[in-house]
């Protein structure tokens, strides 16, 4: 409650001394104006008829820089990080996408990396990677369905994470950090003009954080330690109109673990009558648990201009690996024999075994071509022509292990090994004309062809022979799309208007994971595409100078909706005691709707300069067809805002002192599509403040400042929490 009402206090203060600013002196400063290519060309995204947020490399500098996907998207109105407590197979919705969480689908939001679609795979492939949030330019987020252009499962928006180029400049950075949980952090980078062809980019970016607030009394490890390393070279030439960018990277890292809390209520279960939990922070298992992932990116980018148009082809190979191992009955021969002394076991039942584990290990290989060219206006003539391939190879093992029993077949487990081919090309482009000086009118549209294969197969783990029914899949699907926008926009007095109306869609496939014998829910092997067609209306301008608004209104009809559930197994059920498996499966017609407002203002205050960006969503829709017909989607908040302020004054003739608050918070929602358990409202807040001189800038941070406890994912029998507050300092030093 302190946090809500600090976030709303501080909100109100920084919007009054926001609107207050322009009455100030002359020399006020203007709003940072950042350029994206969200249309495959350079702009201004408040000259974009479309609904988006961009961070500049100073404004993402003010926050202390990106950590991750989530810190990324406390920043987007609209936006919910569907958190498992593991980063590997955490995932992002816009607008009420669907989610698919630990499943084989697609995320329904694009992933771009420089403008390369880097989605896809079984684990790992619903979110960004650390390295790709190192030594960044710019991000560009934008929501409603941007399938014309960005192709598959734009159907939410897309997010592109632009990584800063060599320039001519010989500049660079270094910067040192220190926090708690023995969390040390070095990022060191250096930009060298070679002559005034050649450049080069060098950086590397070190981590280790050795404790953490969830500890394994068994194994003495804490779940929530993570270690990890980056390093990326680049290097630019370019010779009147031809260019080219060679960019290299390697990253290792070991994150998070999946971290989940046994909590079987009083009355709910025949072997724990009275109820059983473990502390939050103390959760002891037997088995490992840990998250591992290993990231190898190449890319090179070729332009060249021609006069009339600017052509571009970019090329990339990214090779992921991901692992995740875990308890999968969340216990220890430990904690068994401690429940049964303190008389927690009902006479003459048994309690699971306590050691049976699980890992997943993924291999994808993403192989991109893009080539695509942009013309010149002329006449209010404006046009651009692209084609792209996509080849993702993904080799997928699933390993559930356990003591041979006589209920098992004696068996010690079950390997599950798969291999998933997915090709897809497609031709896109778009025509726009200037009908007057104020009304455009734009139409964009791609056709796309996925061939996907998959071959996948259950074995013994200690027989290797084949085991189960329905394990065995020797299937492929092709199917073709076209996504469309058409888009009119109307200038007046500093303002744009604009309608659209749009089409996008969510590729379809295969669960690989057809689960234990034993499920309550069996798991359906295929799942069709998601297809969404979308209709929204926005404003954009100047309320007063220095105060910029971003309105933005839609509706969004899906069929063959995708939805996330599992196969009802729990921790302590006796017809299936394990940890659940998830699936996607297709729910039928579903409506979203929703309305979003984004301001950004800057102001002179107090002898400095205020910058203040305050965002908020309202979101709403039910299924209207099928077994759910009338449930909301699951994981879209009813509500979400976001805030940041970033103050900038002088404190002495050479040192400048500075200060960054920066909040989110979610309200309503459920969490599955069951209806239940319902989303946990949150209200954070992230404090950073410091000082400058020159380069050097020495500053001190706080996230989840009012140390906010909430749980991001639950379950009948598991619970998984937020990180509770963190803190450091920081030392950086720019030349």
């Amino acid at each position: 409650m302190n946090a809500r009402r600090t976030l709303r206090d501080v909100s109100l203060a920084a919007l009054c001394c926001a609107i207050a600013g322009p009455a100030a002196a002359q020399a006020a400063p203007e709003l940072e104006e950042v350029l994206v290519t969200a249309r495959k060309r350079e702009e201004s995204l408040r000259e974009i008829p479309a609904a988006g947020t961009a961070l500049g490399a100073e404004q993402i500098q003010a926050m202390g820089g990106i950590a991750n996907t989530q810190a990324l998207l406390s920043n987007v109105p609209a936006v919910n990080f569907a958190n498992t407590s593991n980063p590997v197979t955490s995932e992002v919705s816009i607008r009420g996408s669907g989610t698919s969480r630990a499943t084989a689908a697609d995320a329904a939001v694009g992933l771009y990396r420089n403008g390369v679609y880097i989605g896809g795979g079984y684990v790992g492939g619903r979110t960004f990677s650390k390295p790709d949030f190192f030594d960044v330019g710019r991000i560009e987020v934008l929501r409603g369905v941007q399938g014309a252009l960005n192709g598959r499962n734009a159907v939410g928006g897309a997010v592109n994470v632009v990584s800063a180029r060599p320039s001519q400049r010989q500049e660079g950075f270094a910067l040192v950090e220190a926090a708690n949980n023995k969390r040390f952090e070095g990022q060191l980078v250096v930009n060298q003009p070679i002559n005034e062809n050649w450049a080069i980019r060098l950086g590397a970016n070190l981590m280790k954080q050795s404790e953490g607030f969830y500890y394994n009394p068994i194994r003495d490890e804490y779940f929530d330690r993570q270690e990890s390393e980056v390093y990326r070279a680049q290097v630019r030439y370019e010779n009147g109109p031809f260019s080219a960018n060679l960019l290299l990277e390697h990253g290792r890292d070991q994150l998070p673990g999946l971290m989940y809390q046994l909590m079987i209520p009083a009355g709910t279960n025949a072997t724990y009558p009275r109820g059983v939990f473990q502390d939050k922070y103390r959760v002891e298992w037997n088995h490992p648990s840990s998250a591992k992932q290993q990231v190898n990116y190449a890319e090179l980018v070729l332009e060249y201009d021609l006069g009339f148009a600017a052509l571009t082809s970019t090329t990339s190979l990214r090779e992921r690996r991901s692992q995740n191992a875990y308890d999968r009955d969340a216990t220890s021969a430990e904690f068994l024999a401690r429940t049964a002394a303190a008389g927690l076991v009902a006479p003459g039942a048994v309690q699971g075994s306590p050691d049976l584990g699980g890992s997943q290990n993924d291999y994808a290989r993403i192989l991109f071509q893009d080539v695509h060219i942009v013309g010149e206006k002329v006449g209010g003539l404006s046009w651009l022509a692209g084609f792209e391939y996509y080849d993702l190879n993904d080799k997928y093992q699933n390993t559930l292990a356990g003591p041979p029993t006589a209920a098992n077949g004696r068996s010690f487990g079950t390997v599950g090994v798969s291999r998933l081919d997915f090709v897809s090309w497609a031709a896109y482009g778009s025509i726009g004309y200037d009908f007057t000086e104020t009304f455009n009118v734009t139409a964009e549209g791609r056709y796309t062809r996925d061939d996907k294969d998959l071959i996948s197969t259950r074995l013994d783990f200690g027989t290797g022979r084949s085991t189960g029914t329905g394990f065995n899949i020797d299937t492929g699907r092709e199917t073709d799309d076209f996504s469309y926008n058409v888009t009119a926009s109307y200038k007046v007095d500093g303002w744009l208007a604009y309608g659209k109306v749009g089409a996008a869609y969510r590729a379809g496939g295969f669960n690989l994971a057809l689960g234990d014998p034993r499920q309550p829910t069996p798991i359906p092997p295929t799942f069709n595409d998601e297809k969404a067609t979308s209709y929204e209306v926005g404003l954009k301008g100047a309320i007063v100078p220095r105060v910029f608004l971003s309105l933005a209104a839609y509706r969004t009809d899906v069929d063959d909706l995708l939805v996330q559930t599992d196969n009802g197994c729990r921790v302590g059920l006796p017809q299936c005691p394990v940890q659940a498996t998830a699936f996607v499966f297709n729910a039928g017609k579903a409506e979203l709707w929703g309305f979003e407002a984004e301001l950004n203002a800057v102001a002179e205050l107090l002898g400095g300069t205020a910058r203040v960006t305050l965002g908020g969503s309202r979101q709403g829709g039910e299924i209207k067809s099928g077994p759910d017909k009338g449930k909301k989607g699951p994981q879209r908040p009813d509500w979400t805002a976001t805030f940041s302020l970033n103050y900038l004054r002088p404190i002495t003739d050479e040192w400048d002192g500075f200060f960054n608050l920066k909040g989110n918070g979610r309200w309503g929602g459920v969490q599955e599509i069951a209806q239940t358990p319902e989303l946990y409202d949150y209200q954070l807040l992230d404090v950073r403040a410091g000082v400058r001189k020159g380069g050097l800038e020495l500053s001190v941070y706080s996230n989840n400042v009012g140390d906010e406890s909430y749980i991001v994912f639950d379950a009948p029998t598991t619970r998984r929490w937020n990180i509770p507050r963190t803190y450091g300092a920081q030392i950086r030093y720019a030349w």
